[in-house]
């Protein structure tokens, strides 16, 4: 999946882009609209939220959490298999492996933290501004039909992308 950011004037040019990719095939559980005026977003029949903290569109920390751990998986099964380090040395497989998993964790939590951090600051100083946010999770042979229909919106520009596994879009609005 490719999740793109766009921003946008207000609700009206949100629910009018809205329209128009739920024409695409987009659905709600793919759009997802973040804006200060919490009434706003009910009343223009929105998924969204005012606040960008109760919303879990940034989720690479938890992907990174759970990459490490499968690495981790691998590495020790391979050393498990095709080597025989466990029977050699009791402990010092086990030590070596936590320590390499702790580092790894150490960095990638940070780098990815950074990562979130970059994305909520740029969020909240464009939705202190009034802004409306607007994220679309697309599959990634159909992001150039969307970005098609975002480009034809002159109110509408594009901030920011990334990719996803999956949409972790809530499946709940605030």
């Amino acid at each position: 999946m490719k999740r793109l950011f766009y921003i946008t004037n207000d609700l009206d040019d949100a629910q009018l882009i809205s329209d128009e990719v739920h024409q695409e095939g987009i659905d709600d559980y793919h759009f997802y609209v973040l804006s200060r005026d919490a009434q706003g977003i009910k009343t223009h029949h929105l998924r969204g939220c005012p606040k960008l903290e109760k919303t879990s569109i940034l989720a690479a920390s938890r992907r990174t959490l759970l990459l490490t751990a499968l690495v981790l998986l691998i590495v020790t099964a391979s050393l498990a298999t095709f080597t025989d380090i466990f029977a050699a040395f009791k402990f010092l497989p086990v030590v070596l492996i936590l320590l390499l998993g702790g580092v790894s964790l150490f960095i990638i939590k940070t780098t990815s933290r950074s990562f979130d951090s970059y994305f909520a600051d740029l969020f909240n100083q464009h939705l202190d501004a009034g802004k409306v946010v607007i994220v679309i999770d697309v599959s990634k042979k159909h992001a150039h039909e969307v970005e098609a229909i975002m480009n034809q919106h002159a109110k509408a520009k594009f901030i920011a992308d990334s990719s996803n596994f999956n949409s972790p879009i809530p499946k709940k609005p605030c």
